[in-house]
């Protein structure tokens, strides 16, 4: 089954556009972390929505064994690190674990 079938196109659609927001506000807080107090929120909801879409189990609990996931695998470092620039998934970590501990 492709990845494209689970879903309806929709919510592939919507799937892939936040993750594209989500991308592009790593991407500049790579280039300027100057910008990681203000995108800070956004990049959480745009996180949790994505996870949202794909996971309708979601949970805070799943949503920080992700990103501790992301701490300790290359796979899932590389994963955001190749999208938006290295450090990039240090950063989601880091902005996620900020907002699920509030």
């Amino acid at each position: 089954m492709s990845e494209k079938s689970q879903f309806t196109e929709a919510k592939y659609n919507k799937m892939k556009q936040t993750e594209a927001d989500l991308v592009r506000d790593l991407q500049a807080i790579v280039k300027d972390p100057s910008k990681e107090a203000d995108l800070s929120d956004d990049v959480f909801t745009k996180h949790q929505n994505w996870l949202r879409i794909i996971m309708p189990n979601y949970s805070t609990k799943i949503h920080l064994g992700i990103v501790d996931a992301y701490d300790n695998d290359t796979r899932y470092q590389s994963y955001y690190d190749d999208k938006a620039g290295k450090g990039a998934t240090k950063i989601l970590s880091r902005i996620v674990k900020k907002h699920l501990a509030k």
